[in-house]
């Protein structure tokens, strides 16, 4: 009897973990992964110029409160490559043409969160007033998802969700706090809410149990990178595959065969395998699905994307005005700069630029424009918020016309009627950051949880 065979459509973060779960824990299984690019990795891409730079296309870090992501790091031999971010680790909000610390939320103590939100500039008196009685509002029954903006006017006020929240939520997730799912966007304080009562005695009690473990094990810090950029990861995983990754091939459908089996069709020929891990874009699956289950198919297609414009620009550092202490800044979704957020990438992470020079990356949503007019847009508010007048020394553009999923309120029913419907297809299933997150570690488990539902239905 010959060997079960698993096709892995796309070779992003999820495809190669799910490659790589499969290789480690299923060894008889014969793992075939296809990808239509001419590279492994997907949205994370990392650029190292002659002149010295380290330019991150895509994601620029690993969040370790989520510890899928560094424990493939680990598993890939790159434990020694990670890096954490020089000090002060502090981000800013674009406020009537300047920039306002970002109280720290989420700080190693309490007394920090509470010392940063008295003091911020941003809430008025009657906004931090109202954090006050947090401690005092119940917790909301009934497990219906609402949105960002419901879920934190109801425990904090409107006021801390339009000065503070919305802009982050924006910068992070692309949408709008009104329509985001707080489900998807804010399980952590979900939870908190429901396993407390109140988020504030949530927060304070397990930040005294992250500082009683810290006492006897080493914590990494909330985000860490690596030192050849994020591409080393998926370098190195898909290194490891060997021939079992094919690239430049595209896929055009999936059907099914007597017994179970699926026919893949590629560029190159079909593919018959025992079981199938689809692990493309939300927006690329609806035409690879049709023929399997026009219902899914058709979900699939109505998930919204957000369009990305990433500009990232060098200069001299004696040509920046004052000084970059901290990380970067995000902007208030209502206001009219261009600007998403903005990344001080130099000052953010080790390496990244020659130390005679600052390395920055903007983020833009404007697909109408022109790269030239992005450029423009860009340095305009960069003019405006840092005084940097002089042209760059290096200029980039990678434009994403549907870079990641927006999760709306719902959208993890709709993930969970996903994958009902693609067990009920059979070995077969569906990775991705529109299925559990957008960032590298939920990537990593949705491969990974996507690969063992695969091979559990080979097992019978």
């Amino acid at each position: 009897m010959s060997a079960p065979r698993v096709a892995i459509v796309g070779a992003g973060v999820a495809g190669l973990a799910a490659a790589w779960t499969l290789t480690r824990e299923a060894p008889e299984v014969e793992v075939v992964v296809l990808e239509r690019a001419p590279r492994a990795g997907g949205l994370i891409a990392t650029e190292r110029t002659p002149n010295g730079f380290l330019v991150e296309h895509g994601a620029d870090c690993l969040v370790t409160t989520k510890p899928w992501g560094v424990e493939l790091v680990r598993a890939a031999g790159l434990g020694g490559a990670v890096v954490t971010g020089a000090e002060p680790r502090r981000s800013f909000i674009a406020v009537d043409g300047k920039l306002v610390p970002l109280p720290p939320l989420f700080a190693a103590h309490g007394l920090d969160v509470a010392r940063g939100l008295a003091q911020t500039p941003l809430l008025t008196v009657r906004g931090k007033l109202r954090l006050c009685t947090e401690l005092f509002i119940g917790r909301r029954h009934g497990g219906s998802d609402e949105s960002v903006g419901a879920f934190v006017t109801r425990r904090f006020g409107r006021e801390l969700l339009e000065a503070i929240v919305a802009p982050l939520m924006s910068g992070i997730y692309g949408g709008h706090a009104d329509l985001l799912s707080a489900e998807a966007c804010l399980p952590r304080l979900r939870e908190l809410e429901r396993r407390h009562g109140s988020i504030a005695i949530g927060m304070r009690r397990m930040l005294r149990a992250r500082q009683q473990r810290a006492a006897h094990e080493q914590i990494l810090p909330p985000m860490v990178s690596l030192r050849d950029g994020m591409e080393s990861l998926t370098g190195a995983l898909a290194h490891a595959l060997g021939h079992r990754l094919t690239l430049g091939v595209a896929v055009g459908g999936i059907t099914r065969l007597t017994g179970g089996r699926f026919r893949i069709a590629t560029s190159a020929g079909n593919v018959d395998s025992d079981g199938v891990i689809l692990a493309v874009p939300a927006w690329g699956a609806p035409a690879l699905v049709a023929e399997l289950d026009p219902d899914l198919a058709d979900t699939l297609a109505t998930l919204p994307h957000k369009a990305l414009d990433c500009v990232t620009l060098a200069w001299r550092a004696r040509d920046i005005p004052g000084s970059l202490a901290g990380t970067g800044f995000v902007t208030a979704p209502t206001g009219a700069r261009p600007t998403i957020a903005c990344t001080w990438a130099s000052h953010k992470w080790p390496g990244r630029a020659p130390e005679d020079s600052v390395l920055v990356r903007s983020v833009l949503s404007n697909p109408d424009a022109s790269e030239a007019d992005l450029l423009t847009l860009a340095r305009s508010d960069l003019r405006d918020l840092l005084g940097i007048t002089a042209p760059p020394t290096l200029t980039r553009v990678r434009r994403l016309p549907r870079a990641t999923p927006i999760y709306q309120v719902g959208h993890l029913g709709r993930v969970a009627w996903m994958r009902e419907r693609t067990h009920a297809i059979g070995a077969f299933a569906l990775a991705g950051n529109a299925h559990g997150g957008i960032g590298i570690p939920d990537c990593v488990q949705s491969g990974q949880v996507a690969a063992r539902s695969v091979h559990q239905a080979l097992l019978g």
